[in-house]
């Protein structure tokens, strides 16, 4: 677990074909946190693996010199249901795939990148913040409206229908 950033050189790394395996809590993940329900946020969720989230860094360069990294993130988070508001487990297994280059916005503009979805582009970098990419990944794969699959209590639901409050008044009318 770590309370500090790491920093690192993406192509250097990608050169190397380096490897960093790690684990961060909800402490490492300020905006995260903030978005999750209470319960992660206490040593007991933490000690039962609540709030922990597991990552596999892997640097590449392919034949053609190309620099790549591969992100794998295994993540057991609690966030609130929004359909019975009781805590929820959330489990996300997530795989990035990056791209690292000098590109320019212009170019990025001019349709220049293959618009593939498979591989997303990362800014070379000397100074690449992995907390900070783990954390913006995960926020981003989290679901907007998170509810139960089955479990929750029983749901009312009302017709938009409501009875005119005005209804007995109309008897009191003589014709």
């Amino acid at each position: 677990m770590s309370n500090h950033p790491i920093f690192i050189d993406n192509v250097a790394f990608a050169k190397k074909n380096e490897r960093l395996v790690g684990s961060l809590t909800l402490a490492d993940c300020p905006r995260l946190a903030e978005l999750l329900q209470g319960a992660t946020k206490n040593v007991q969720s933490i000690n039962n693996g609540a709030g922990l989230i597991s990552y596999t860094l892997q640097g590449e360069t392919n034949s053609i010199g190309q620099h790549y990294l591969h992100l794998t993130l295994n993540a057991s988070l609690t966030t609130a249901c929004q359909r019975c508001l009781q805590d929820m487990p959330l489990e996300l297994m997530l795989s990035f795939d990056y791209l690292i280059g000098e590109i320019s916005d212009t170019e990025v503009g001019e349709g220049d990148i293959d618009g593939s979805d498979d591989v997303d582009l990362q800014e070379a970098s000397q100074t690449m913040d992995i907390i900070t990419l783990i954390e913006d990944e995960i926020i981003m794969a989290m679901p907007i409206a998170p509810i139960h699959a089955e479990g929750c209590g029983v749901i009312v639901s009302q017709s938009g229908e409501k009875p005119n409050p005005f209804a007995v008044l109309k008897g009191l009318i003589k014709p």
